[in-house]
């Protein structure tokens, strides 16, 4: 296998290749977090933040998921009786202990009923004879849609003012292949390419992280919980964006250099790349007070339309000619259709908790808020005009241990926290090469008490931490 810097290198390349700069940028970021950090790697679209990527982790676009996904391991398909289980309802009962951002959403989430319009068996399954590539729209109902022998079914719905989540079945009138599974978790490496729209904010950002969690029910069944977030949606990024574009070209005017320059795929090329980028991250965190919020209506509709379901094939071996072949679809198998979905949503903020700090020191380098559900904890930076935010967060909890990062976020200001003790919960702002090239890595993740004077990972990021704040929760 490469090592990680020929990784990076080529997978640059790659992004070179007629790429805009808000592309290059948050390419960048897709890298940071499951890449660099976690070591894991699945594919993710691209946001239309483009440059807050000192925050915004790395399900990897492209053909090079495969190759950099170190970890993975084979998967042996879960051998549960998904017969009798009802499409409607159900779903997150089952799931919702075997996903990153784990809690008890059966008790709180609504289940969406299928308007009967059409025939269909009392479980939402495509006719027993449905072959790979034969639609079946007849049985279609509002929340089970049929194309290319795969059936989906929205089944439950759970919102609070930072995300949306909804069970999904997917059933095949043909056994799924092999799919590759995450080392850690064992979760089957499922991706759906789709867009969504929330009808309160017509600027929302259509192209969502398809980033799915679940696993195999049988052979021909798979479920899983998708994570929508609504905090990204109930944004208005137009200010944002021209003011990002202003600086981005004064970066390139102060450099004396052109997109040409940028694209040189030469080592004087990476070098200037690399330059470019690290002055555009160091710049980003300060237009954030450009980025405007929606408010987020009680009850609203969300419009979800996916056109591919990609598993990653077990055991594959990534290749350049594949990816010439296939580009970002290379080693996974999948389906294609349109699968169309309208889940109408309420808010339920009643176990949500909000603490507005507005808190910098003196570099200018801070905390705006920090939003803790029964599922996350969603800490939000503030940089000042001037200030580098070329950063990167780390949390502990009461214990001084690690704060797992969502999964299903990718962002890398997102923190699971069901099993872990958050009375205390102590926020590091670090410098972003810094935390990667020398602080990182599992050796340093714990504060146990054999290790030196000053080596517990806690006393780590407190001598190099460019910001530090401990929060205190009931």
């Amino acid at each position: 296998m490469m090592s990680l810097n020929d990784n990076e290198k080529n997978f640059q390349k790659k992004l070179q290749e007629k790429t805009e700069i808000p592309v290059i940028v948050h390419e960048r970021a897709n890298q940071a977090y499951r890449l660099i950090e976690n070591n894991t790697a699945a594919q993710k679209k691209v946001p239309k933040e483009p440059y807050h990527w000192m925050k915004i982790g790395g399900r990897i676009a492209g053909g090079m998921a495969a190759v950099l996904a170190v970890g993975f391991i084979f998967c042996a398909v879960n051998p549960v009786m998904a017969k009798n289980l009802p499409v409607v309802g159900g779903l997150f009962e089952m799931l919702q202990d075997n996903v990153s951002f784990f809690g008890d959403f059966s008790d709180h989430a609504t289940t969406l009923e299928a308007v009967d319009t059409t025939e269909t068996d009392t479980e939402g399954n495509p006719p027993e004879d449905t072959e790979v590539g034969q639609d079946t729209t007849k049985d279609d109902t509002a929340y089970t849609k049929t194309a290319d022998g795969l059936t989906i079914t929205c089944s439950e719905v759970y919102a609070n003012s930072q995300a949306v989540y909804i069970t999904m079945q997917f059933k095949s009138g043909q056994p799924f292949p092999k799919t590759e599974t995450l080392a850690e978790s064992g979760r089957p490496v499922i991706t759906l390419d789709m867009t969504g729209s929330v009808d309160f904010n017509q600027e929302a950002d259509p192209i969502i992280d398809g980033h799915v969690e679940g696993q195999f029910l049988d052979d021909n069944t798979y479920a899983c919980i998708f994570r929508y977030d609504l905090t990204h949606a109930a944004k208005d990024y137009t200010e944002y964006n021209e003011k990002y574009n202003e600086m981005s070209q004064q970066v390139l005017d102060e450099m004396g250099i052109t997109l040409d320059d940028l694209n040189d795929e030469t080592d004087e090329g990476y070098e200037l790349l690399s330059k470019f980028l690290d002055e555009v991250s160091a710049r980003g965190g300060a237009l954030e007070t450009y980025i405007k919020n929606v408010e987020i209506p009680d009850t609203f509709n969300l419009q979800l339309d996916i056109t591919k379901v990609k598993g990653l094939k077990a055991d594959y071996e990534w290749s350049e000619d594949d990816y010439e072949k296939y580009g970002t679809d290379a080693g996974y198998y999948k389906y294609e259709g349109d699968w169309n979905f309208d889940i109408p949503v309420t808010v339920d903020d009643s176990q949500t908790e909000v603490l507005e700090l507005n808190d910098t020191n003196d570099a200018g380098i801070g905390l705006r808020s920090v939003i803790r559900t029964p599922y996350e904890l969603t800490v939000n930076e503030l940089y000042e005009d001037g200030s580098d935010s070329d950063c990167f967060m780390v949390a502990l909890d009461a214990n001084g241990n690690k704060l797992p990062y969502n999964d299903s976020t990718g962002n890398c200001n997102n923190f699971t926290i069901q099993d872990r003790d958050i009375s205390t919960v102590d926020i590091y702002i670090l410098d972003y090469i810094q935390y990667m090239d020398e602080l990182k890595g599992p050796d340093n993740y714990n504060n146990n008490e054999n290790k030196p004077e000053g080596q517990k990972w806690s006393d780590l990021l407190d001598q190099y931490a460019k910001y530090h704040k401990t929060l205190h929760f009931d």
